[in-house]
């Protein structure tokens, strides 16, 4: 099978499966009460950990025909991850920060629905994914930014 030549596709699905994202339902997880910040870093890790082993098992399309659908089996997986954490509640001198990188981690998933929704009208995929990409990358950096002002390297996408 032919590889994906787009550099901007393959980064994009190299990136996906390492999206520090997925979901895990954790007792306590934002029951409404503020988190300390060690359990705030042992639940993201928990949430984030599972995620990342749920999405590295998410194969690579080998044609860019398969991108809606890695695209998808992504989406699954990280939107149960962001459910897990905007309920976690930071405690309130990290707040800010959390707030904005979830934030982010919100708009890359919806920037991949947006993608999804493209390929299935018949948009090119290589074109698409090398848009997804340029549109992912700041919002990655940002992310990014936020999770290691947090200690919350399992967060990171990779």
């Amino acid at each position: 099978m032919r590889r994906l030549r787009s550099p901007g596709a393959r980064a994009v699905m190299r990136r996906l499966p390492l999206v520090g994202l997925g979901a895990i339902v954790l007792a306590g997880c934002g029951g409404g009460s503020t988190l300390s910040s060690s359990q705030l870093q042992t639940q993201a890790t928990s949430i984030c950990s599972l995620a990342s082993s749920r999405t590295s098992r998410i194969p690579t399309p080998s044609r860019p025909d398969g991108s809606a659908a890695f695209l998808q089996a992504g989406i699954v997986v990280l939107t149960p991850e962001l459910t897990q954490l905007r309920a976690l509640r930071p405690p309130d001198d990290v707040s800010s920060v959390y707030t904005a990188t979830v934030s982010s981690f919100a708009q890359k998933l919806h920037d991949m629905q947006g993608a999804v929704n493209d390929l299935n009208r018949g948009d090119d995929p290589v074109s698409t994914m090398q848009d997804l990409a340029r549109k992912l990358e700041p919002l990655e950096s940002n992310e990014n930014g936020g999770w290691q002002a947090l200690q919350l390297p399992a967060c990171l996408n990779r």
